[in-house]
């Protein structure tokens, strides 16, 4: 049967990933070790490597597609005396549980995979009281997922209680119970957003530009709104002396034209002057005169400062 090439998990918060780059191409001979492709992760992007050996059957993933999830099929491998006829038998869904078969260079190949799920109870201790680590070779592994073992009640007899291939083979002859299928995660509640249309529609069009995202800033500004949503945050406030302020603010007060009354046309207020720094701040550092939208970010040529008031 073709080995499932599945896309890892690079790093313990990676839900999904850009496939950036193949350094492979369907019909190539490759070895356990050889790189294969380049991910971008939420951190960098990493080669990954290899674990199996065999032919290039199919590339399921076309170069530079965003949000390929961790555990979905991007390719398989043809075994000796394999031709494409095989691949048919492929599932184009990725078993949850399923490790795959590519790790990153710093990765133990051998380790569990943790699925992004949430609310997943802590598994039971192992045959070889490993808790939630399974050792296990990739053919122990393949061979387990295809007649449906759950590892962690295997013993293994390899190097170190790892499971290999004789172990299977010994489960099928003495009919260990099959894994139960594992229950389907709770959608979790999507807080609804503003589209890009109804942002945009709030700027005078030509006053802005679009600066598309690229997969890293995707990934901090979730992290970042999924911090907001769920640590508390706290707010600190800080004194400032104002002196020269004032006595800046008391004389341009002093030259405001009157009114036929001898009152004053206006009378500026330490706001003005906070508002005033800010909208020149932010045509001093256009980096920061932006507003998100998930498309790209719009980066004005004009300060807009909004202000809240109490009642």
């Amino acid at each position: 049967m073709p080995t499932q090439i599945l896309m890892p998990a690079l790093s313990p918060t990676m839900e999904a990933g850009t496939l950036a780059k193949w350094h492979v191409k369907e019909g190539d001979t490759v070895t356990s070790g050889d790189v294969i492709a380049e991910i971008e992760t939420d951190k960098a992007t990493m080669e990954v490597e290899s674990i199996d050996e065999g032919v290039v059957g199919k590339l399921f993933v076309a170069e530079g597609t965003e949000d390929v999830k961790v555990n979905a099929l991007i390719a398989v491998l043809l075994e000796e005396g394999e031709d494409a006829s095989a691949i048919e038998a492929v599932p184009q869904a990725a078993a949850p549980a399923a490790s795959a078969t590519a790790s990153a260079p710093e990765a133990a190949p051998v380790e569990a995979t943790p699925a992004p799920v949430a609310a997943a109870p802590q598994p039971a201790p192992n045959a070889n009281g490993q808790g939630g680590r399974v050792f296990a070779s990739p053919l122990a592994r393949r061979l387990a997922q295809q007649n449906g073992f759950d590892l962690t009640a295997l013993s293994g007899s390899g190097p170190h209680g790892r499971i290999v291939k004789r172990d299977i083979e010994k489960a099928v002859a003495d009919g260990v119970p099959k894994a139960a299928a594992p229950a389907a995660a709770a959608p979790a509640p999507v807080p609804m957003a503003a589209s890009d249309e109804q942002i945009a529609v709030m700027f005078e069009p030509g006053s802005y530009e679009v600066v598309p995202h690229d997969g890293m800033r995707k990934i901090i500004a979730g992290r970042l709104q999924q911090s907001k949503q769920t640590i508390p945050h706290f707010y600190l406030t800080l004194e400032c002396e104002l002196d020269n302020l004032l006595a800046l603010r008391a004389k341009l007060n002093e030259r405001a034209p009157k009114d036929g009354d001898g009152k004053p046309v206006y009378k500026l207020s330490v706001n003005d002057f906070i508002i005033k720094a800010l909208a020149q701040a932010l045509q001093r550092i256009p980096d920061a005169n932006v507003t998100w939208t998930e498309s790209g970010m719009l980066k004005h040529a004009h300060s807009d400062v909004g202000v809240a008031v109490a009642v």
